[in-house]
């Protein structure tokens, strides 16, 4: 049914704001065929709606058959990460977004511990540390028990370097600085965290270097050093100084969105913007260790796909501006 803020939009327009992600000359074929009706009756794909139509779809385009597949898909549920470094005693894989490392309290959702069979059938691999679900980047696992005790060591000890790639909302003053603070649990929000400036029962202190390596007009992509491993340290920090990551709706941010950036953009009457980028826009792309046998290692994972066109779209309006 076409809800009051859908209402006006073209009949195509409508299905490209409802649908999981379907390519518009798809929508526009579905049309044609006569296979989507409005009120019952077959329609044009520039049919105008209004509040309380009934738009009637075949069963096979429907989003809770389809979408979910294409959702399954997106977010790589059924395909193995990619294995960017492997020795004798680690693996290092380049875990996708929307995939945790560990199941949930539920335990319906994927993850990477799920999948550790499969990555290794015979290397008896352990999670040595986790990423956020849309976390993307690289991700450690011991093999066997004594690699993982060693690992484990490494991270309590702060020896393992790590790198993290960010967009902000707003632009830092500084070039380069540092965030001091301590994190705990957040009463009002189980499950997740918050900062203070000084020692509180259950908190814990976390350091964070930051280096802004790019400046846009309403947004700065940052390379982020954390010496320390809490959770969901990084994304905190950032908030606590008033630079949440974009898409990070739990701790302030909000999608890209192409409004925000180009000028004079017009919106569709009833058409719902999509986002640019509707994710956690945090990519762990380095990480350096020291190995079982005392090799020291440095593994790389560059930027998704959606991330880069993400920051094309942002280097491109910027420089219209200009």
């Amino acid at each position: 049914m076409v809800e009051a803020d859908l209402a006006g939009s073209q009949l195509a327009d409508f299905l490209e704001s409802s649908l999981p992600p379907t390519h518009r000359l798809v929508l526009r074929d579905l049309i044609a065929s006569g296979r989507v009706k409005v009120n019952g009756e077959i329609c044009l794909s520039s049919r105008k709606l209004r509040e309380g139509d009934v738009v009637q779809l075949p069963e096979e385009s429907r989003p809770e058959e389809n979408g979910r597949r294409r959702i399954a898909k997106a977010h790589g549920a059924p395909k193995a990460p990619e294995v960017r470094y492997e020795s004798r005693s680690v693996l290092v894989i380049a875990k996708p977004p929307g995939l945790a490392t560990v199941p949930g309290r539920t335990g319906g959702e994927g993850s990477i511990h799920g999948m550790l069979a499969g990555l290794g059938p015979a290397d008896d691999l352990r999670i040595v540390h986790r990423l956020d679900r849309d976390t993307s980047g690289c991700l450690m696992l011991g093999k066997g028990v004594e690699a993982a005790r060693h690992f484990d060591e490494q991270f309590r000890k702060g020896l393992v370097a790590k790198t993290y790639v960010a967009l902000v909302h707003g632009v830092p003053a500084q070039e380069r600085f540092s965030i001091d603070a301590w994190l705990g649990p957040d009463p009002r929000r189980p499950g997740k965290v918050m900062a203070s400036s000084g020692e509180r029962k259950a908190f814990r202190k976390a350091h964070t270097d930051v280096n802004r390596t790019r400046a846009f007009r309403r947004h700065a992509l940052l390379a982020l050093h954390p010496t320390t491993g809490r959770g969901h340290q990084l994304r905190v920090h950032l908030q606590s100084v008033g630079h949440p990551i974009v898409g990070d709706r739990d701790y302030g941010g909000e999608p890209l969105l192409l409004s925000s950036l180009k000028t004079g953009y017009k919106r569709r009457p009833g058409v719902r913007e999509r986002p640019l980028v509707d994710r956690l826009f945090l990519h762990a792309e380095r990480v350096s260790f020291c190995d079982l046998d005392g090799t020291q290692v440095t593994v790389e994972t560059p930027l998704p796909e959606d991330l880069v066109m993400a920051l094309q779209k942002l280097e491109d309006f910027d420089e219209r501006r200009r």
